[in-house]
């Protein structure tokens, strides 16, 4: 397994409205394969035990693993540390000699959790999106970039929380533009172990 990155040093504070944010590295497997074929969503679903989302930019979710919708063909599986190999396994195992492909991409990405009243605030500095939640719903997902950072990010619980998925080797890029952005409302931070 990868090294684990460490968040930058935030300043301690006591603003209400400060932005928790934690990073995991999770396990993530990308997956493709053809959403207009029965079989292919009745394997996943066997593999799973969760319905792959075929809807344009959605994301379903059930005991720990979330499958996000980044293409007509392409999603990304994603579940707790050091679940990939068993995740891949069980989609291969399903899939058999169906016409799909299941890479394990893990040590390529981080999933970076925002919450607090201010994390809409931040993803809005450099991000084109409305996260309002009349316009961004719970089962919606979306790849987009946080200024020039590409991203994949959902919701997860209230309005107020997201989950995005950065590449790795953007993740500094990526905490010093969350550290500028939030000096007006204050970072605190949690790592999962």
């Amino acid at each position: 397994m990868p090294k684990v990155h460490q968040l930058p040093p935030f300043a301690a504070t006591n603003k209400a409205s400060a932005l928790q944010v934690n990073q995991r590295h999770m396990a993530v497997v990308n997956l493709r394969g053809n959403a207009q074929d029965p079989a292919f969503l009745q394997a996943v679903q066997q593999a799973l035990g969760l319905a792959l989302p075929v809807k344009a930019c959605s994301t379903s979710a059930h005991d720990g693993l979330r499958l996000v919708w980044v293409g007509p063909d392409d999603w990304f599986v994603i579940g707790q540390p050091g679940r990939q190999a068993a995740l891949a396994a069980a989609l291969r195992l399903a899939l058999g000699e169906q016409h799909a492909a299941v890479t394990d991409v893990s040590s390529g990405y981080f999933v970076v959790s925002l919450a607090g009243p201010s994390a809409r605030e931040l993803l809005a500095q450099g991000c084109p999106m409305d996260f309002h939640p009349s316009a961004f719903h719970m089962d919606q997902a979306a790849s987009t970039h946080f200024h020039k950072v590409g991203i994949t990010l959902w919701r997860t619980g209230d309005a107020a929380n997201f989950e995005l998925l950065v590449r790795r080797s953007f993740i500094d890029h990526f905490w010093q533009l969350a550290v500028a952005g939030s000096r007006e409302f204050g970072i605190t931070a949690a790592v999962a172990a």
